[in-house]
């Protein structure tokens, strides 16, 4: 009897060591190389995007994306900062983010680079 106790306390030793991982993970990066925007205006203007590459964190299927944007100025009162999220696949998304205002101030990725803009996100999901 102690022997079956012994075999089986070892066989559960290294079923805990080799046993298979949950496979969920979580990455995190920003994006700074801002282009026009899907729906911009006819000039350009009103709407820039980035295209985020998830390729490195390894994902298997589409992963949960929280997205902030940060920066230096106008960054504030802009639509689709995390709602914007387009294209979203295991290896990577787009967001737009507009930014229009009645004193004819329009986003273009030329002042999203000047002001400091910056797409802060973090992804998890599953990946084995």
């Amino acid at each position: 009897m102690k022997t079956v106790a012994v075999l089986s306390l070892l066989i559960a030793a290294t079923l805990a060591v080799d046993g298979p991982s949950n496979c969920y993970k979580t990455c995190q990066g920003s994006a700074t190389e801002w282009m026009v925007g899907d729906h911009a205006g006819s000039d350009g203007e009103g709407m820039v995007k980035v295209e985020v590459d998830l390729t490195g964190c390894g994902f298997s299927s589409p992963p949960v994306v929280h997205a902030m944007l940060h920066g230096e100025n106008h960054n504030i009162q802009t639509k689709g900062g995390a709602s914007g999220l387009r294209d979203l696949s295991a290896t990577g998304f787009t967001l737009n983010i507009q930014k229009e205002m009645e004193s004819g101030w329009n986003i273009t990725p030329e002042k999203a680079e000047a002001h400091g803009w910056e797409l802060l996100w973090t992804a998890s999901g599953y990946g084995c």
